[in-house]
């Protein structure tokens, strides 16, 4: 299987959602960029101002690939008391992980703050001892941020939180709420900068999805009614062509009681049976299509979201479920 990405399209989604937020521009590059490639770095770097990341290996890895500023995600500081990278700006959310990463020579890092998704972040005595720290050592947060946990519906409670949370001037120099969600916030303050992920990728208001995914038609069998195709039990109610295509649940083509299909030239062809773990079959009845060319699972945001209805889950764990056996290409 493959997963093609648009770089193209993902440069002028940046630059739809800089004009919009008029703010500066965090890419969120977690989880291998949301399944579409560490590498796209490298065709977006110009466009950006800093990353973020999820952990400290994700942030080793995008080194090697730009000279922007790194934030990583707060949680485990541990790796961050090993060695000192300049680059890095690892997250903090008590006392005890500030004198860790200080110790360790970083200068910069970022103080998040729980505004209510009760994830990670700072709040009450423990952000009153972060600021009474720095202050003590006559330093300041690179960042102080927070997330929503609700989108636009939590926004209004949120920001009055983040507000109040981040009153002292200590905490002001460069504050982050919003990720895309900012898109669909019209007349709200966007503060400093704003955090894209999922609308970079081109799951939001005016954007373009990036990511194709497609495996290449293996096998052509004329199938009589009656037979079996698959496992289990099903059988064909009449004469059916099969096509045999290598993308199967070990690839990010899970099983669903709802009915899936892949795009064979620009045409929804429904998968017979259940997928496999390396293939899956589909009805390409009265299709010219041939052993070698692609199916498409994804070939366009529709099919994407289409795909997270039949899981029951959202476009984030699609996107993030090639990442095995997948090939990935760049265009």
């Amino acid at each position: 299987m493959q997963t093609v990405i648009d770089m193209s399209r993902m440069r002028q989604n940046i630059r739809r959602i800089r004009a919009v937020t008029k703010t500066g521009f965090c890419a969120v590059v977690k989880a291998n960029a949301y399944g579409h490639g560490i590498a796209t770095a490298c065709c977006i770097d110009p466009l950006v101002d800093c990353y973020m990341v999820a952990t400290a290996e994700e942030a080793l890895a995008l080194m090697t690939l730009t000279e922007k500023p790194i934030l990583t995600l707060g949680g485990d500081i541990t790796p961050f008391t090993r060695s000192y990278q300049p680059q890095i700006i690892p997250t903090v959310s008590d006392v005890s992980q500030l004198n860790g990463i200080l110790g360790t020579g970083y200068k910069r890092f970022s103080i998040a703050v729980n505004t209510g998704m009760n994830r990670l972040g700072a709040n009450g005595a423990a952000l009153n001892a972060l600021i009474s720290r720095c202050k003590e050592l006559d330093i300041a947060p690179w960042s102080v941020y927070s997330h929503l946990y609700g989108g636009i519906a939590s926004a209004p409670v949120q920001a009055s939180e983040f507000e109040r949370l981040t009153s002292e001037p200590i905490l002001r120099k460069k504050r982050h709420l919003y990720a895309s969600s900012a898109l669909d916030l019209s007349g709200y303050e966007l503060y400093d900068m704003t955090r894209c992920g999922l609308a970079m990728y081109g799951y939001g208001k005016g954007m373009d999805a990036c990511m194709k995914v497609r495996a290449k038609i293996v096998a052509l069998s004329q199938v009589r009614k009656g037979e079996h195709v698959g496992y289990g039990d099903y059988t064909l109610e009449s004469d059916t062509l099969i096509a045999t295509v290598r993308c199967g649940y070990a690839d990010g083509l899970r099983r669903s009681d709802m009915p899936l299909y892949l795009k064979v030239r620009g045409k929804k062809c429904r998968i017979i049976g259940q997928p496999c773990m390396d293939v899956c079959m589909i009805d390409v009845s009265g299709l010219p299509c041939r052993i070698g060319e692609y199916a498409y699972l994804i070939s366009d945001r529709e099919d994407a979201e289409y795909l997270a209805k039949c899981y029951g889950t959202i476009v984030y764990e699609v996107l993030t479920g090639f990442n095995g056996r997948s090939e990935r290409f760049y265009v």
